[in-house]
């Protein structure tokens, strides 16, 4: 199915430096005008790039990561996010180091910085996929579907934590430029602390600190939050960003209930399968 509205890439390069908050490492990634319908990819070492999609996902653990052969890249999923939820088409993002920076933990400094790049439409118009029927994955307790709809996408988000201040969180919000950029990019990145050890045994959180993430703790919250309900607005930014692998736009719901990359990944891979253009 096709729209109206034009492709649209940035109108000019723009780069972002920062810790990777698995590696701790310095990350680079810049991005580039890229060609009509060639959709967002990345450019890693020795010349290799990645398309941007779910048939290229490497891990889905604690984060997303794409790859191809040796050369991979972690933590896509905010910078997918941002670029789906600000309506960019078509980007080619250079990468130096193993991950994208994690900036203050949310999408919000991808956001700004996508504004400042500027807006270039590309005179072709902007394919979209339809569903002809629901689809489900996961079970039990962790589940998500993705219904047809008339315009636009909208997301529905469940999170449960017993026990815990977090408790239980919902969140419906329709994407769009606006919505996007005031009620989800900002919802940072969150660690329980007693997973904080155990994580980063595994090489993983290693560069997570107070600058890109907030904690939870038998007594709360450690740090000030942005929104009441932080955990499930961040839970919303990592399903976008990881439905965005499916390559394509969509109209419909999805609905998902205790989410994970796993599931997320798993869905974006029935609807890259499913999508009709």
């Amino acid at each position: 199915m096709s729209t109206r509205a034009e492709q649209v890439t940035v109108a000019r390069p723009v780069s972002k430096e920062g810790i990777g908050l698995h590696t701790g490492e310095v990350c680079r990634a810049r991005l580039l005008p890229a060609e009509p319908s060639a959709g967002v990819a990345f450019a890693l070492g020795s010349g290799c790039v990645v398309p941007g999609n779910v048939d290229h996902v490497v891990s889905s653990q604690r984060a997303t990561a794409l790859g191809s052969g040796e050369e991979r890249v972690g933590n896509v999923e905010h910078l997918l996010a941002a670029l789906y939820g600000m309506q960019v088409d078509n980007v080619m993002v250079e990468v130096e180091g193993p991950e994208i920076p994690s900036c203050d933990g949310s999408a919000l400094e991808w956001v700004e910085l996508l504004r400042e790049a500027g807006r270039r439409a590309q005179g072709t118009q902007r394919e979209a996929g339809r569903l002809g029927e629901a689809v489900w994955v996961g079970g039990g307790e962790s589940w998500a579907v993705a219904t047809p709809g008339r315009s636009g996408l909208a997301l529905g988000v469940v999170v449960e934590f017993p026990g815990t201040v977090v408790g239980r969180q919902t969140l419906w919000t329709r994407v769009s430029r606006s919505r996007f950029a005031r009620e989800v990019a900002p919802a940072r990145t969150f660690a329980f602390i007693e997973e904080l050890e155990g994580l980063r045994a595994r090489g993983l959180a290693r560069g997570g600190s107070v600058e890109n993430a907030f904690g939870i703790g038998p007594e709360g919250y450690v740090g000030a939050l942005r929104f009441p309900d932080e955990v499930v607005r961040h839970k919303a930014l990592d399903l976008l960003g990881d439905v965005a692998l499916c390559g394509v736009r969509f109209t419909g719901q999805v609905v998902a209930v205790r989410p994970s990359h796993e599931l997320n990944v798993e869905l974006a891979r029935e609807l890259r399968r499913r999508l009709v253009r």
